[in-house]
């Protein structure tokens, strides 16, 4: 009579692997649990997100307060020029996909989800490839901004007049009544604010690319 054969009982052995491969693997898993990179990223990633958000909506509502509470003011100022509006309008859109690319980004990054390190890197490419547009759109509403302080100063000059006894009017305020050229500190600081947005994308870019770093976000979700 056959009997089935069954395999060889093999008792449980509790002692940790050990070899070449086995300390290799503790050794990267030390490695990576020492990494500094996540967290400055991560961190600075936040503040610098948050930070935009912020800029961003103080100023858009700045502008829209300052329409809002006009009537009770003495002076009638001018509403914002419409260039300049959609202008701002453009900005606070690419101000707000890219905070948010760069606090979720800069979240995961911290908690060592390899989603954060991917969303880094898009905000990174978008950003560097926005440089360009959002010059233009800097010196375009170089413009419309100048028109629009001449028409404060106008109103704010005629409001003087207007008073009994008249405010006295000065040869500089009524020359601000002219809307200007757009003067080379006002162009510098265009160009300043383009180089220094593109920054912190290379900064990115530069602490990813290695391979030694991909290797290791590819082991975060392991």
């Amino acid at each position: 009579m056959n009997q089935s054969s069954q395999p060889p009982f093999v008792p449980f052995d509790p002692t940790p692997p050990t070899g070449p491969g086995a300390s290799a693997s503790v050794a990267q898993g030390n490695n990576d649990s020492n990494s500094t990179w996540p967290g400055w990223i991560g961190g600075i990633s936040i503040a610098i997100g948050g930070l935009t958000l912020l800029a961003s909506c103080c100023g858009m509502a700045g502008i829209f307060s300052m329409k809002l509470f006009s009537g009770a003011m003495p002076i009638k100022f001018p509403d914002a020029p419409r260039a300049m509006m959609l202008g701002m309008g453009v900005d606070l859109v690419a101000s707000l996909i890219l905070s948010t690319l760069l606090l979720l980004g800069g979240i995961a990054t911290l908690r060592r989800r390899s989603s954060g390190p991917r969303q880094l890197r898009r905000y990174a490419f978008i950003r560097i490839g926005l440089a360009i547009p959002l010059l233009a759109i800097g010196f375009w509403m170089l413009g419309p901004a100048s028109e629009w302080q001449a028409g404060i100063v106008r109103a704010t000059n005629e409001w003087k007049e207007t008073q009994k006894p008249p405010m006295p009017v000065s040869e500089d305020e009524r020359a601000g009544e002219i809307p200007g050229e757009a003067t080379f500190w006002q162009r510098a600081q265009v160009v300043g604010g383009c180089i220094i947005g593109l920054i912190y994308p290379t900064v990115i870019l530069i602490v990813l690319a290695p391979p030694h770093r991909r290797e290791e976000i590819a082991r975060w979700e392991s």
